[in-house]
Formats: C-alpha cells, sequence, structure tokens
C-alpha cells in the first residue's frame, strides 16, 4: 500500500491516504504481510482494527475475506452482514457478501443478494459483477440452463475490460461454437417492444434496465405485473419468458414462451417463441434415448484382441486421440474398435441400404504397470462397450459369442451407466455408417448424402410431442397446428445441423402449407451478434452492409448454419471490398468446404484454385501454396480413380519434396489410407532425382518449371 499521505488512498475510497487510511495503514500493511502464512494473526489484526474504526470498510472487506479463505464462513458473513446494518448497500461489502452466497448456498438461494449486488454494484465494482456472471454462467451451463449460461456470460464480457474481457470473450465465442449445443441456445435475443400505453411504456424500460444488468427476477416481475394488467399482449409473455430464461427459471420460461406464441400476431415472432419453448421443454422432457457404457473385465487383452480381430464384424477405429486420452492410472488405451451391424464387400453396396452401421464403440484398457493400476483398484485389463440403449444388449451378446470364456465379468455383475442422451426427434438422423474396405471416400459419401431425405421423410412421419401426437404430415392439415408446426421446423434444423444435414425449410414450408417467412429488414448499423439466429435465414443478404456480411457469415458458421453460410459467401464473392475484408483466400476455402460436402466436385476444384490466385507473394506464400495443395491432396484421394491425382502428386514430388523431403511420408501414409499405396511410385524421379540436370526449385504460381543448369533455389518469401 502506498505511503504518501497524499496519494490516493488504496482502499479505493477516492480520498486522499492521509484523510482515509493513514493512521490504520501499518497495521493494514503488516496484516497483509502475514496473511498468507498467519492467516489467524491476520484476522486478529483485521478483527481489532474493526473494534476501532467500524466505519472502515476496507478492513470490514478484509477481515471478511481472511475469515473465509480459513474456511469460518458462518463468522465471514457475520462480519459482512453486521457491517451493512450499519452501512446499508455498500457496494464493496455487498460484493463479498455475494460471492460467499453464490459459492455456498449456490445461485437459487443467493438470487435475491445476487441481484441486489448486480444493481448498486455495477458502476462501482464491475470487474467484481463481472466474476460473479462469468462464475453464474458456468453453474448454469452444468445445470443445462444453456440460455440463461450464454446470458450470463455475455455479462461478464460487459462489465469487464482488458485481458480479463478477452478472456471471456474467448469463452463465449467457446460456448458459442459448441456445435453439440441447439444453436438456439447458442444466440441472443431482443425484448419485443410494448406499447400499451404510456405507463406499460415506463414498466417495460425499467425492465430493460434492469435486463441489462442481469437482474433478471426482478425485471420477470415487472413484465409479470403487466402481464395481469394486459393479459392478451404477446409481447409482454415473450419478454417475461426470456427474462425467466435467463434467470435460469427454464419451466417457467418455456411456459410463457407458449403462450406468447399463441398471442402475437406476426406469424414468425409467434413461430420463433413458440420454438425456443419446444427447444426448452426437450431438455426438460424425459422422452430420450441414451448412449450406456458397460465395462467388461477380461483374462488376457493381447488374446481378446486376437479374437475380436478374427471376426470380420470387429474393425478398428484408428481416428481415435491415443495422446489426450484419459484412463486410469496404470493402464493403456491398448485399441479403440467398432461392432458393425454386418459384413459387406464394397461390390456388394449396390445402394445405401447395403451399408454396415456402427452399433458400438469399444474401448480396449490394457495393464501397463500393476502397482499403480492396483492403486486405482485395477486388477484385470477390461474393455468399455459404448451403445445406444436398444443396442448394448446386442452388442454384449455378440462379445460373449465370441469370447465369453475370456470376459470375467457375469451378466449379473454388468452396470450400465448413462454417457449421454440424445432427444427422441433426433432418431431419424442418428445414423452412423461405416465405410467397407475397396469403397472410395467419394462413393461412400455420396451414398450416405443420398439418405439424408429419408431422415427428413421419417421424421415427417414421426409423432411429436409437441403437435399433440401427431406426426408433422398429420399436423399439417389442422389451420391450429399452424404454429406449433412451423416453430417444430425450426427445432427440426437445429437437430439436422448437429448431425451435419442442411435441409431445404423453404421446400418443407411450402409442402406442408405453411406460410413463406418474410424478410427482416435491419438498420445499417445493427451487429449480426444481436440478432436472433433463428432470424439469420430471413434475411436478405444483398441488403446487408459489407461489415454486417462478413460478421453474419461467421455467426452462420459458427452455428452451424450451411444455407445460410453458403448465401452470406456467395454474396461477399460478388462484392470486391466485401472480399477484401473477409478475406478473398478464406471466403474461397469455405465456399470449396461446401461444395465438397453439396458434391459438387467441379466447383471445389474452381474454388481451391481461386483460392491460389488469392495468396499474396512473399512472406508465407510458399506454406500457403502447400497447404492448399495438400487439402487438393486430401479431397482427390477421395477418388483414386481421378485423372488429375497423378499430376498433383508430380506437382508435390517436382515444387515441395526437395525442399521439405519429410512431408513425403506424409503423402505416403494418405495414399496407404486411401487404398491406392501403388501411386506412391509417382513420387519418384522428376526434375530433381538424382543425376537430374535439374538447378533450381520450381517457384509456386510460375508458368513452367526452372530452366536445367538455371541454379538458382526457391526460398519462402523471396
Amino acid at each position: 500500500m502506498a505511503n504518501d499521505p497524499y496519494s490516493m488512498c488504496p482502499c479505493g475510497s477516492g480520498k486522499k491516504l492521509k484523510f482515509c487510511c493513514g493512521e490504520i495503514l501499518p497495521d493494514l500493511q503488516r496484516a497483509f504481510r502475514i496473511r498468507d502464512n498467519q492467516p489467524e494473526a491476520a484476522a486478529k489484526i483485521f478483527t481489532d482494527l474493526l473494534k476501532k474504526n467500524p466505519d472502515k470498510d476496507v478492513v470490514a472487506r478484509e477481515l471478511t475475506s481472511t475469515l473465509y479463505e480459513m474456511g469460518q464462513t458462518a463468522e465471514a458473513r457475520k462480519v459482512a452482514a453486521d457491517f451493512l446494518k450499519s452501512h446499508p448497500d455498500h457496494p464493496g461489502i455487498l460484493l463479498s457478501l455475494a460471492e460467499i452466497s453464490l459459492k455456498e448456498d449456490g445461485f437459487e438461494a443467493s438470487r435475491r443478494i445476487l441481484h441486489r449486488t448486480f444493481q448498486l454494484c455495477s458502476k462501482t465494482q464491475p470487474l467484481g459483477i463481472a466474476y460473479l456472471a462469468a462464475m453464474i454462467a458456468s453453474g448454469m451451463a452444468k445445470a443445462g440452463c444453456l440460455l440463461s449460461a450464454r446470458e450470463h456470460l455475455a455479462l461478464a464480457v460487459r462489465m469487464s475490460t482488458g485481458e480479463r474481457q478477452k478472456q471471456l470473450v474467448l469463452q463465449l465465442v467457446s460456448f458459442e461454437s459448441e456445435s453439440s449445443l441447439p444453436f438456439h441456445f447458442r444466440s441472443a435475443y431482443q425484448l419485443l417492444p410494448i406499447t400499451c400505453s404510456e405507463e406499460t411504456t415506463q414498466q417495460d424500460m425499467r425492465a430493460r434496465k434492469l435486463s441489462v444488468l442481469g437482474c433478471w427476477e426482478p425485471a420477470t416481475i415487472l413484465y409479470n405485473r403487466l402481464a395481469d394488467s394486459y393479459p392478451t399482449e404477446g409481447a409482454i409473455w415473450y419478454n417475461m419468458g426470456l427474462c425467466q430464461a435467463w434467470d435460469g427459471r427454464i419451466a417457467e420460461a418455456a411456459a410463457s414462451l407458449h403462450h406468447a406464441a399463441t398471442l402475437l400476431q406476426d406469424y414468425d415472432q409467434a413461430i420463433e417463441a413458440e420454438a425456443l419453448a419446444q427447444q426448452i421443454d426437450i431438455t426438460l422432457s424425459t422422452e430420450r434415448y441414451s448412449t450406456v457404457a458397460v465395462r467388461l473385465n477380461v483374462r488376457s487383452m493381447s488374446e481378446f484382441l486376437t479374437r475380436l480381430e478374427s471376426d470380420p464384424v470387429f474393425k478398428r477405429n484408428d481416428t481415435h486421440d491415443h495422446e489426450h486420452c484419459h484412463h486410469p492410472n496404470g493402464t493403456g488405451h491398448t485399441a479403440m474398435m467398432v461392432l458393425l451391424s454386418s459384413v459387406v464387400t464394397a461390390d456388394e453396396v449396390t445402394d445405401a441400404s447395403k451399408l454396415p452401421e456402427s452399433i458400438a464403440d469399444l474401448d480396449l484398457y490394457d495393464i501397463l504397470d500393476a502397482n499403480e493400476a492396483a492403486a486405482a483398484s485395477i486388477t484385470d485389463p477390461f474393455l468399455v462397450v459404448t451403445a445406444t440403449e436398444n443396442q448394448i444388449d446386442t452388442a454384449i451378446v455378440k462379445l460373449r459369442g465370441i469370447a465369453g470364456d475370456l470376459i470375467l465379468t457375469s451378466a449379473d455383475e454388468e452396470k450400465k451407466s448413462v454417457t449421454d442422451y440424445e432427444r427422441a426427434e433426433a432418431r431419424p438422423f442418428d445414423r452412423r455408417y461405416y465405410c467397407p474396405t475397396g469403397l472410395t471416400q467419394k462413393r461412400f459419401k455420396s451414398l450416405v448424402r443420398s439418405v439424408e431425405p429419408q431422415a427428413i421423410e421419417a421424421w415427417l412421419n414421426l409423432p411429436l410431442a409437441t403437435l399433440g401426437g401427431k406426426s408433422a404430415l398429420e399436423a399439417s392439415k389442422e389451420e391450429s397446428l399452424k404454429t406449433k408446426l412451423g416453430a417444430s421446423l425450426l427445432v427440426m434444423l437445429s437437430v439436422a445441423a448437429n448431425y451435419d444435414q442442411a435441409p431445404d425449410l423453404k421446400a418443407l414450408r411450402q409442402r406442408l402449407n405453411l406460410p413463406a417467412r418474410q424478410t427482416k429488414e435491419i438498420p445499417a448499423n445493427a451487429a449480426m451478434a444481436a440478432i436472433p439466429a433463428m432470424q439469420y435465414e430471413r434475411l436478405d443478404v444483398a441488403r446487408l452492409a459489407d461489415n454486417q456480411l462478413s460478421e453474419f457469415t461467421n455467426r452462420c458458421s459458427v452455428l452451424g448454419l450451411r444455407n445460410q453460410v453458403r448465401n452470406g459467401l456467395d454474396e461477399i464473392l460478388r462484392r470486391p471490398a466485401a472480399l477484401k475484408e473477409f478475406g478473398a483466400r478464406r471466403a474461397w476455402l469455405m465456399r470449396a468446404a461446401i461444395a465438397r460436402v453439396e458434391e459438387s466436385d467441379e466447383f471445389t476444384f474452381t474454388c481451391l484454385e481461386n483460392a491460389r490466385q488469392a495468396i499474396e507473394p512473399g512472406g508465407d506464400a510458399f506454406r500457403v501454396h502447400l497447404e492448399l495443395d495438400i487439402r487438393e491432396l486430401a479431397f482427390r484421394l477421395e477418388d483414386p480413380t481421378d485423372p488429375q491425382l497423378k499430376p498433383l502428386l508430380h506437382k508435390f514430388r517436382d515444387r515441395y519434396l526437395h525442399k521439405i523431403p519429410e512431408i513425403e511420408s506424409v503423402i505416403i501414409e494418405q495414399l496407404e489410407n486411401a487404398g491406392c499405396p501403388e501411386l506412391a511410385a509417382e513420387l519418384e524421379g522428376g526434375l530433381y532425382a538424382v543425376g537430374s540436370s535439374s538447378g533450381g526449385l520450381w517457384t509456386p504460381g510460375a508458368e513452367n518449371a526452372p530452366a536445367a543448369g538455371g541454379g538458382q533455389l526457391w526460398l519462402p518469401g523471396q
């Protein structure tokens, strides 16, 4: 702490040290010095100081903190509470008490004091509010209150500064990028305007101010009072539902949003409210199917593995990340395998119905250190079988049929533990096809893509609870279900996106006799992050400003909205200024990725070539050219008969291997994985073979190879 009597007092009072804590500074400094090693002595000093200076908030705050760190929670709370009795709503002490309450009692029990703290401390203690909001966000995420988790994290970002704000922004981006979560929960939402009367406008403004501060319970109370006065005003119910969701009261939120959907006159607003309610209902529903795991001990892992590999229905899965694999001490991950529904040859796969599916995952663990394993209560090698609840028994029966004498765990000892669960609506999309040996990746992906419409058809005929047990096709005949049906399409979109599918909602709406969605106009300065993701399909990308278009495309990419990403990229590629801002190479690469998924091969490679043309000379040009060529190689290896494959391998041979010889082994491995190891011969010889008279390394982008005897080696950046 500063000793200059005319410097600002470090306690944060805004007064000079001489007129604030000057007299007690030596005692404070002594307590600070010994607090880490002698907390009891420090607490004694702070206690004595507080008795002599009962109005010094810095002493009360430090005593509260010290007692809490010592584990004396009740005593810490009493110090803070007693100080607040004589100094009501003191920001610093209120913040300390709120933090203790949140950590010890959880959000539900601490909601009132937290919201009081948010209201009174946001201006003077924004970093403290950011800390509390981030802590709440973490708890909400674990509890499955995802809208609340995102909004509290956004609040923490707003309240923080500097490096801490950058860290929180990264956390928010990470949350919004989590593709396993429905995109509805990874989006911001806006309160609807309310203009019933001057009084409602004033109450609405109060609620909005509270919402900005994260005080969603008092905001909900205000909207609830307005709903009593104006029970048929849909916007009031919608706003109340959002505040309840942000406050972690998701069951109440779903009810309010369902009711709002019946009152809102605007059809698009109504289906968005209903879709959000339906998405929340899914998280609360018990209608789901689970993924379960069963652990089986075995006598000999090597013998067990040999038995499995002798049966073609079991296949190794070499995509597992062994380096970052977590398993009990003393054990090692021997192998990861999958159990197939059938065994077929490539020639037998005449259509997608013949493709085998993976019905179970097998993780095999052997003992590497007997002492460490014993300390972890592990005495035998074991495997973990993971499958959906309707497939797990089939998988275990198959295992016992092949190696039952090696399995030490009896059937009575089998314990099923739930590792994950999926909503019932996902069943039509949840298929795990396996590519048989000899079938090219191009053919395999084409077959898998060919069955995507079947998943949509299955969903259209699936009875849905939200439609009263009717299917979408049945509900399309009832006018009363129009809003719920339109919303169910938006919910289905989030399910399909999780399985890398992008259904054509416009065509589905026409088929189901639903109104087309109306184009949404937004101001030229509007931020895309503030617009609900469900409204993105309503935006006309041609009307977006360049910066909005770039942000729109980025956000749609993060949220997994492939159709909107494609629309955004196509518009960017038509605008030179927008293309420059977004990055031409990046835009073409993203467009190539979408074209590849959509099996537009010619356009895929056109995009890659355009990406090459966008590379700036010098600097990292050599590396970037190499990366693009490696990407093209991966694409072309999906079809080993591609006539451009050999010329591409010659390109690697002549341009790169003599500069970076280690990439040869990488290419050869790719060729082997693609089932065409014989093409490795194309890497031999060339311009720089032993005895070749060629004297230079060809520069990426050059029209011709260097002339023999040139004697010049091209270097990156030259």
